[in-house]
């Protein structure tokens, strides 16, 4: 027996979930497309409300999305391009909450 096996993979490991090792990259897309619509939707009310904060998160959560549209195509090695969909995707959604918390903790109470 030699030491060398190579490694297999821990289901139990983050790193090691199939959506980062050996998907297309298209459920990134489809849930990258369902997070911009919801995040989209709640960034456009907040617009109302505060448009120097809605707007350019807007622009920023669909930058984001046409990044990974754009990435899906370009980027080859899987786990490179799994990766960060998943980081583009994440961003989408610590965009929404940074804008929801600054528009929350920037309006008056009373």
């Amino acid at each position: 027996m030699s030491d060398e096996q190579p490694r297999r993979p821990d289901p139990t490991r983050v790193g090691d979930q199939p959506a980062l090792r050996t998907a297309s990259g298209s459920n990134w897309l489809v849930w990258g497309g369902v997070t911009t619509v919801i995040v989209a939707a709640v960034m456009v009310l907040m617009a109302i409300r505060a448009p120097g904060i809605g707007w350019p998160a807007l622009v920023l959560v669909v930058v984001l999305f046409t990044a990974m549209v754009v990435l899906r195509n370009a980027v080859r090695p899987q786990r490179a391009r799994l990766v960060t969909l998943a980081v583009l995707d994440l961003g989408i959604v610590v965009v929404g909450l940074v804008a929801v918390l600054a528009v929350l903790y920037s309006t008056p109470t009373g």
